[in-house]
């Protein structure tokens, strides 16, 4: 397949001649900074509520759906637009382009086709979907992966981005498995750690008077919002190991018994207190030992 490219611009913006190599490659981030800008502005900011709530009862029946992608394609083209002009005046001022340099439209054009019916498409299949967490994270992902093929297509540097994706290498399959290891196995290890402790616990802090229909939701909802609330803390810490920010660790191991120092200080709250704390502590001993783990295997330490 040939690139899409501009007639003089072998980044469908700007002529070779006399340009360096580094403002090259900053003019082809700005394009893609571009087209993520635009998706941004079109998914969340001029989206209206209504246009949402339409696609997901009417699905392909919707105009708003046809409406949104529209838009898409509007903001994708005035953005390449925009910043093929920018690129193109800069180059003119430092004299590095010819006399005969033009931005050609066309290309431009058809990227922003591209985005317009990919996003239909993919907003489509979306439409279809129950409003979950990990439906909007494919969703996103699959948008942000168009907009990164349609660039490389746009600037000749779809090549390149395939051996950047083949030259996955050790450390990369490293880093992977301790992020996967510090989620859900490392909350099972904690939870069958803490079993022993957790039905005592649950006896002395539910009241006898509520039925257990009441609790039951309850303690299903708070049950997740703590196991979120662990990954979220171990993604934080085991990130600051990688980056020999042990600071970090404890500023935020100091935060978060800042936010819990009012329950954990009641007398009554004792049991509760020990809880928390070696969940808290086995948590982090646990990532910082992964982190640092994966960091001698790739050779850091």
């Amino acid at each position: 397949m040939e690139a899409i490219g501009i007639e003089v611009l072998s980044i469908g913006v700007l002529s070779m001649d006399g340009i360096g190599a580094e403002p090259l490659q900053l003019q082809q981030l700005a394009l893609i900074a571009g087209l993520l800008v635009a998706h941004v502005l079109g998914d969340f900011y001029f989206q209206p509520a209504g246009w949402v709530k339409s696609r997901n009862t009417k699905h392909l029946l919707s105009p708003a759906l046809y409406l949104h992608a529209l838009l898409h394609g509007v903001l994708a083209f005035f953005a390449l637009l925009i910043l093929s002009l920018f690129a193109t005046l800069a180059t003119k001022e430092t004299g590095a382009a010819s006399s005969e340099t033009a931005i050609e439209l066309i290309p431009l054009f058809l990227v922003a086709i591209g985005v317009m019916v990919t996003h239909f498409i993919i907003d489509a299949v979306k439409s279809y979907a129950s409003p979950t967490t990990f439906a909007f994270v494919i969703d996103q992902a699959a948008h942000i992966t168009v907009a990164i093929i349609l660039w490389a297509l746009l600037t000749q540097q779809f090549t390149p981005l395939l051996q950047h994706i083949y030259a996955i290498n050790y450390h990369h399959l490293v880093l992977l498995l301790a992020y996967l290891i510090i989620l859900s196995p490392t909350s099972i290890f904690i939870k069958q750690l803490l079993s022993p402790w957790t039905k005592e616990l649950d006896e002395l802090t539910n009241p006898k008077r509520t039925s257990e229909l009441v609790q039951l939701p309850v303690q299903r909802t708070l049950a997740m919002a703590g196991q979120r609330i662990g990954y979220l803390e171990r993604l934080l810490i085991l990130t600051f190991v990688l980056l020999n920010q042990f600071a970090a660790i404890g500023f935020l191991i100091a935060a978060k018994s800042i936010f819990r120092f009012g329950d954990l200080t009641k007398s009554e709250d004792k049991k509760l207190t020990e809880y928390v704390l070696l969940g808290t502590l086995t948590s982090v001993v646990i990532t910082i030992a992964t982190g640092l783990v994966a960091k001698w295997c790739m050779g850091k330490l």
